[in-house]
């Protein structure tokens, strides 16, 4: 693999140690702690009455009444810190394609809770809800134009969102990226922790003989470019981005694997992709919650892949300033390891004792900042549903670092990724997970799904799962099948996948329960649901897939940034074949964000359903001899702020065809995934545009699935490409496309937003 070469030039923070990085560091500096009495909540039915909440934060400092309405917490932080960033770095914002990445746990979930009930929600605030909606609005706020995302895989989030990022830069979706995580304290949230006993009623220090954590809320992001880029311009760089590494444990949906295995292979993977020696990692600032199974269990994980290096390696856990942030954990700790070690320094474990049983280590740095200067850093972090993350660092404030010269492009090269296998979960689905047939036959009497994990396979089922879930895991193991992998080499694998929404259902269980028996007697059962990437740890878990493994929300173009996500970590070496999914769960509280959105206004019915695929480098293919059902050739994706939507279409299917080395005059029909709501005279114009070729829509025959509907186009267009030549004008001319031989097609969705993708696939 070759290092990513990722430079970080504008660092931006808000949490309860301080409104800016200024701020905080001088609070580090004074081994201060924002951990202290909850006041946005009554905290007397808890176990712990303490969080870490933003003391001196103010929205009229920042927001105009009218904003201030229109932004949720959540929102409100994350353009804050994005805020200071961009003033840090310095970036052209009118002439440069910026992207977002954004990190989340909580999301909009304020804006649902303190409506204080399920039913007759208000339009306004449950409109906030959706988990792509912070990074939309975020997004829209600065007028974006390049790719945005929001990565919803817990804890891990930001650390996720960065990586993610350093892939936009790395093939060329954007020139600068803005990547980190936002979450706000929740009352919901704080119960949950509560109901698993995983809270400390003394401010949290990991490590230590007491354990239990603290949980915080704030926002951190940084501004990435291409280190070449800022060279040129003589930018401030705090630090250059090596590699990066996720993974998940298979294991558990709220405990880590006691041997530490999947932070173990995060960790190997983003060394591996930085291409340096484990000796010249000295230091590590871990995950580190201060619960009595995740400290002991990460120090394992490290130890088994560094072994006796371990004992020279500075190691610490920065929860104990500013508390546990869950989505906004890792970009939090990120820049304050950057802001600590710009000044020679590393930052400690506070409210240290004694360390317990089993997190003993020589060089755990506690109470005081050490002076130290690393040649090179980790920054980890784990999460509910498996899921791990690490970025390796380069310090560019090392004694021995010498500035590289303006000579090296680093972007790969991209290459074509095969189709090995398809399979989904919907009414018009056959028992093989095909699609075609069906829909040839139109056969739309029903759009109801009726499937059954425990009767498709009782060995797939547990008790109490909840729907997205059994649909997720079906259309995976259609998709395994088709693949024809062995069993054997599923831990192998790598897994992305999109739900914009989570399983409602599992969180009107969640929410339920307090509302009918108090924040005291909250579900501990359906907490961990509430995490959208739950659904993504149990595939692994199921599956016992351990590779590279991320989950995220987009409103509408979930599937095909699976899909693209999938593709670069096999063009960036770090796995040869990954499953890519996405999924749809309809409920009584889909239902209610549906009317907020204005999704009931379609003209399509509202579905249900997953879809997957399995993707393979050629050299995997030809090895295994797998069969090729098709090829992806290319991408292109934009964001609109405040313009006509079709430009942002036009701008996704022009970059698309640009990453494809394609023309229009190759292309042989098109698929658009569309809501009918928002984007009805974007997909008249490019009807309009493209008119010698086939333009269509599925939407009107199996519904629109918000998440999985790109997928589910997708798999039509490759059922329909490896079909042979004959069958396919038996299929083209009852459809009245004049193509006689379908060899290339094109994929376009866009969100409710304003997310725009577009995937050229070939036969």
């Amino acid at each position: 693999m070759t290092s990513l070469q990722i430079a970080v030039t504008g660092i931006g923070i808000l949490s309860s140690i301080g409104r800016n990085k200024q701020e905080v560091y001088e609070s580090m500096e004074q081994n201060k702690s924002g951990i202290d009495r909850i006041k946005s909540f009554d905290p007397e039915p808890f176990i712990s009455k303490i969080g870490a909440e933003l003391k001196m934060f103010d929205s009229n400092d920042y927001f105009t009444l009218e904003k201030e309405k229109s932004f949720d917490r959540c929102s409100q932080y994350a353009i804050v810190s994005i805020q200071e960033a961009l003033e840090e770095a310095h970036v052209d914002l009118v002439s440069s394609t910026i992207g977002l990445a954004f990190g989340t746990c909580n999301g909009g979930l304020n804006s649902l809770e303190q409506q204080r009930s399920l039913e007759e929600l208000d339009p306004d605030k449950t409109r906030n809800y959706p988990f792509y909606q912070q990074g939309d609005t975020v997004a829209s706020h600065f007028q974006l134009s390049g790719p945005v995302m929001t990565l919803n895989t817990a804890c891990a989030a930001s650390g996720n969102a960065i990586g993610y990022a350093c892939d936009m830069l790395r093939h060329g979706h954007a020139d600068i990226m803005i990547a980190g995580g936002s979450d706000s304290m929740s009352t919901s949230v704080y119960a949950g922790f509560n109901s698993l006993k995983a809270l400390n009623d003394a401010p949290c220090s990991p490590y230590n003989e007491q354990y239990g954590l603290s949980l915080g809320e704030g926002a951190a992001f940084v501004v990435l470019e291409p280190l070449e880029k800022a060279l040129a311009r003589e930018a401030k760089i705090y630090t250059i981005i090596e590699g990066y590494g996720l993974s998940s444990d298979a294991y558990h949906e709220t405990a880590p694997q006691p041997d530490g295995h999947g932070i173990r292979k995060a960790v190997e993977m983003a060394v591996s992709q930085g291409n340096v020696s484990k000796e010249d990692i000295q230091y590590i600032n871990t995950h580190g919650t201060g619960t009595k199974a995740n400290d002991p269990a990460e120090l394992r994980g490290l130890r088994s892949y560094f072994e006796d290096q371990f004992d020279n390696i500075y190691v610490s856990s920065s929860k104990a300033y500013f508390g546990h942030n869950l989505g906004a954990a890792a970009s939090i700790e990120y820049v304050t390891t950057l802001l600590a070690v710009e000044q020679g320094k590393l930052p400690a474990t506070l409210h240290f004792s004694e360390a317990r049983e089993g997190c003993d280590h020589p060089k755990l740095v506690t109470n005081t900042m050490h002076r130290y200067s690393p040649k090179y850093f980790l920054c980890n972090n784990s999460a509910f549903g498996g899921h791990n993350s690490s970025i390796l660092s380069k310090n560019v404030f090392h004694p021995l670092y010498s500035s590289p010269k303006n000579n090296t492009n680093r972007q790969t090269k991209d290459r074509s990724i095969a189709i090995c296998g398809y399979g989904t979960i919907h009414a018009l689905a056959s028992e093989e997970g095909s699609l075609l047939t069906n829909l040839q036959q139109n056969e739309t009497s029903t759009l109801q799904l009726d499937f059954s994990l425990k009767n498709y396979n009782k060995t797939l089922y547990e008790r109490r799962m909840n729907p997205l879930t059994q649909y997720s895991i079906g259309a995976c193991d259609l998709a395994l099948k088709k693949a024809a992998i062995d069993e054997s080499e599923y831990e192998t694998l790598g897994l992305v996948y999109g739900t914009s929404r989570g399983s409602l259902k599992s969180a009107e269980k969640y929410l339920g329960s307090i509302l009918d028996r108090g924040v005291a007697n909250a579900s501990s059962v359906y907490f961990p649901d509430m995490v959208l990437n739950s659904t993504a740890g149990k595939l692994a878990k199921k599956f016992s897939i351990k590779g590279f493994s991320s989950s995220h929300s987009s409103g509408g173009v979930d599937g095909l940034q699976a899909i693209h996500y999938g593709t670069t970590s096999i063009l960036d070496g770090k796995q040869t074949t990954v499953l890519v999914g996405a999924g749809d769960e309809q409920s009584t509280l889909s239902t209610e964000i549906d009317k907020a959105m204005n999704l009931t206004s379609s003209s399509y019915n509202i579905t249900e359903g997953s879809t997957f695929l399995m993707l393979a480098d050629y050299e995997t293919v030809k090895e295994k001899g797998l069969q090729q059902l098709a090829s992806i050739k290319g991408f292109g994706q934009a964001f609109h702020s405040n313009t006509d939507l079709y430009v942002t279409v036009e701008k996704a299917v022009v970059q698309c065809l640009e990453n494809a080395n394609l023309s229009e005059d190759n292309i042989d029909f098109i698929f658009y995934h569309n809501n009918d709501v928002t984007d009805t005279e974007a997909f008249l114009k490019l009807k309009e545009k493209y008119g010698h070729l086939p333009v269509n829509t599925l939407n009107h025959l199996c519904g629109y699935m918000e998440s999985n509907g790109s997928l589910f186009h997708t798999q039509v267009a490759i059922e329909l490409l490896s079909l042979s030549k004959e069958d396919q004008q038996s299929i083209t001319q009852s459809l009245g496309w004049t193509k006689e031989q379908l060899e290339t097609g094109l994929i376009v969705s866009t969100s409710i937003n304003g997310n725009s993708m577009a995937m050229v696939i070939e036969k």
